[in-house]
């Protein structure tokens, strides 16, 4: 995969940023950006079940997105999706950190519905807005937020962007990656997360579970 670092780069402070110039759901986006706050927003009350070893596959027909993931990653569904996303869903270490009954140590996977496709003339755009609105992403991620140099990338022949970043949640320094993609009338954002002493231990799984990302 191009544009991915192991280890995230020297970081600045993120900027609120004006919403998309392309794409019409890009309001409907900065609502979904003001409370992700990390991989963890989907993760609530309650236990997972315990990790297994292997690989899982995860596919998501409604939404028409796959990944393999690594069984210490255990999957974790709320009822309902948060901060305007139309779907989301959490793969957890379950043995990790974690701030009450929030798991920090976690990849989650959020789809936002933006009832359009780019046009012709969009697309060649495209890379730009999503890194706008990557960095806007992690500037409402909390009041330290830091987001680094964002890149392009290409994983199984979908472009997109990943912005690293790092973040205090709970006393806590976490380091990860945003990653976002738009295709078929959907944004899919991808956020890795860990404290910052297990981020050598989680983002190889991170890692594994990203490069086997498909759309469609």
């Amino acid at each position: 995969m191009r544009g991915r670092r192991s280890t995230p780069p020297r970081l600045r402070p993120a900027a609120l940023v004006p919403a998309l110039a392309t794409l019409c759901a890009a309001a409907a986006l900065a609502a979904a950006a003001a409370a992700l706050a990390v991989a963890t927003a989907g993760c609530g009350a309650g236990a997972p079940a315990p990790a297994q070893s292997g690989v899982a596959h995860y596919a998501n027909a409604g939404y028409h997105f796959s990944l393999d993931v690594d069984r210490h990653l255990t999957e974790w569904r709320s009822a309902t999706a948060a901060n305007g996303a139309a779907f989301e869903v959490a793969f957890v270490d379950a043995t990790g950190a974690r701030a009450g009954a929030r798991h920090l140590d976690a990849l989650t996977v959020s789809v936002v519905d933006t009832g359009t496709s780019p046009t012709s003339d969009e697309a060649a755009q495209l890379t730009a807005s999503l890194r706008t609105l990557g960095t806007a992403m992690v500037a409402k991620m909390g009041s330290d937020a830091q987001a680094g140099d964002s890149s392009q990338v290409t994983v199984n022949g979908q472009e997109g962007v990943v912005v690293p970043f790092g973040v205090t949640v709970s006393g806590q320094r976490l380091i990860g990656w945003l990653y976002l993609f738009a295709a078929g009338g959907h944004i899919y954002a991808l956020t890795a997360s860990a404290r910052s002493d297990h981020w050598s231990a989680d983002s190889p799984l991170f890692v594994q579970a990203i490069d086997s990302f498909r759309i469609g």
